[in-house]
């Protein structure tokens, strides 16, 4: 795609969208990516869940994830790179969750931080002056009625007409 047909990618659930409506994707790579797109970070590009937290948001066993994952770098869709994280006392250090990367002009997107950040900001500043005068209200204040205790009386001899029952 071009540049010029490119759309600036503001929120995750752009992406989102973006892979849900495309139909040249296989519908079980496409359910996986929609699963593994609620995990992206914007800001920083990419995504950290494991495959269990990939099955549980999507309804698949973490076996067929792994060949969900394979497909999808396959049709180049998303870039995978494992992680690793070294434990003191250990030889060698342990994989922890893979490091996922959407390929986001195949989706009809692309990332911009400065124009992002410019947006958000605009939009901020347009929520601010666009308020109607009505969403803060001035106080209203009751009229205070001062009640003359002098006229309360308690008549409690209606009372002594009933009797407790046995």
């Amino acid at each position: 795609m071009k540049k010029d047909e490119l759309n600036l990618l503001e929120h995750h659930n752009q992406l989102v969208d973006a892979i849900a409506r495309d139909e040249s994707i296989p519908r079980g790579v496409k359910n996986f990516l929609v699963g593994l797109a609620t995990f992206f970070n914007v800001t920083n590009q990419c995504a950290f869940p494991n495959r269990r937290q990939i099955a549980k948001r999507t309804g698949y066993c973490s076996n067929h994830i792994t060949a969900l994952i394979k497909e999808s770098k396959k049709l180049g869709l998303i870039k995978s790179t494992a992680q690793f994280f070294h434990i003191q006392g250990e030889d060698s250090p342990r994989q922890v969750a893979n490091k996922y990367e959407f390929v986001l002009d195949k989706f009809g997107l692309y990332y911009n931080k400065t124009k992002a950040l410019l947006n958000r900001n605009l939009r901020k500043k347009n929520k601010q002056q666009q308020k109607p005068e009505h969403t803060n209200p001035k106080p209203i204040h009751a009229p205070v009625i001062e009640k003359d205790h002098t006229e309360t009386s308690y008549d409690y001899d209606y009372l002594e007409e009933y009797a407790p029952p046995n």
